[in-house]
């Protein structure tokens, strides 16, 4: 049975009652990034909390290695032999943390000011994942929006079942997710094989089935946007939606994997819950059905699936929203779909009077399309 944690009025206070001050790994995985790692260490060591810094290069062909070799004594390098991708990079670098609390930090992420300090004094015995948001950036280091979006509320507390029934829940990227020592000892290592990429989509897969997690709305760190990054560096819509549902049948296999361990059953069809990966399969079919993953697979059941989707929080707007686009989806002509999807997936593509409404159904309405 799923046990709820604790709400803050049924947790013990008083003397003795506060936990002792966690210490902190941050751990950088970098290929490649050198022109942004002195940004990511910088915005760690200013944070003045005492963390153990390490930084794991993955055999990057620019002046990475350089640049952490400046640092000397202030961090622990980790200088990958061949580029083996991030998985093999966390596996690497947890090998030698020594923190209760550990920190994925991406190489071309930083830390906002501040927010180490705040995050480890909400440190709490038993929680194995912190969720929060994160500010976007631009290549400069300029801030600007939220991720993920206010109006949609991260999940919390035990997400056993949720993750079971429907294979996924809302967080956060990398460099938005703090996790707890004990909570990655029943789960590492990472598979090198199949999450070369986005090995954090493993982490919040299976973590929260072994205990609960906690949801901040504090922005922990800047989500740096820029062309080279993994998924958004791939142009072909059809083969990026592909890699996501490779992705996701990666996760359910550790899904059922974990649960299984711990004897908890898992729902047969987990994607069909999903509503990322279920755009992915919209996507799949639209741009490349020729080379589709799943099999029997169509527009119309897609679009079904996603208008049955209940998603906890949703409000009413957001729902009306959701329910449109996905009639809309199930109604265009393969041309217009296209077109449409095309303008969700690179917003700099999108007209004047798109972006407009947009920024209007967020803004007044509350509402972002998922």
């Amino acid at each position: 049975m799923d046990t709820p944690l604790p709400s803050d009025a049924q947790r013990p206070t008083g003397a003795g009652a506060s936990p002792a001050a966690p210490k902190l790994t941050v751990i950088i995985g970098c290929y490649n990034y050198g022109r942004y790692l002195p940004a990511a260490i910088d915005s760690v060591i200013a944070e003045n909390v005492c963390a153990q810094i390490i930084v794991v290069d993955d055999c990057s062909t620019d002046n990475s290695r350089d640049v952490m070799r400046a640092y000397g004594s202030q961090i622990t390098p980790i200088f990958q032999p061949v580029n083996q991708g991030v998985a093999a990079s966390f596996n690497a670098a947890f090998a030698q943390a020594t923190g209760d609390l550990i920190y994925f930090l991406d190489a071309d992420d930083f830390v906002l000011p501040g927010a180490l300090k705040q995050a480890l004094s909400r440190y709490e015995p038993g929680v194995l994942i912190y969720h929060y948001r994160m500010r976007y950036s631009d290549e400069t280091g300029a801030l600007a929006g939220i991720h993920p979006a206010p109006q949609i509320p991260l999940a919390a507390g035990d997400i056993s079942r949720q993750l079971r029934e429907q294979g996924r829940y809302a967080t956060n990227v990398t460099s938005g997710l703090i996790f707890a020592r004990e909570g990655l000892e029943k789960v590492m290592p990472i598979s090198t094989e199949h999450y070369r990429i986005s090995a954090e989509g493993y982490l919040v897969s299976v973590i929260p089935l072994y205990g609960p997690t906690r949801a901040h709305e504090d922005t922990l760190s800047a989500y740096r946007l820029h062309a080279a990054q993994n998924w958004k560096s791939q142009a072909d819509f059809g083969a990026r939606a592909r890699k996501g549902l490779q992705h996701d049948f990666n996760r359910y296999e550790a899904i059922r994997d974990h649960a299984g361990r711990l004897g908890l059953p898992v729902v047969p069809t987990l994607g069909d819950a999903d509503l990322l990966h279920l755009n992915d399969r919209l996507i799949s079919l639209s741009f490349a059905p020729e080379h589709h993953p799943v099999a029997g697979d169509s527009i119309g059941q897609v679009v079904k699936l996603a208008k049955s989707v209940v998603l906890e929080g949703e409000g009413a707007r957001a729902r009306t929203a959701r329910q449109a686009w996905w009639t809309i989806m199930g109604l265009a002509p393969a041309g217009l779909r296209r077109q449409l999807l095309r303008w969700k997936m690179d917003p700099q593509s999108r007209p004047a009077w798109l972006a407009s409404s947009g920024r209007f159904l967020r803004k007044r309405l509350g509402v972002v399309l998922r």
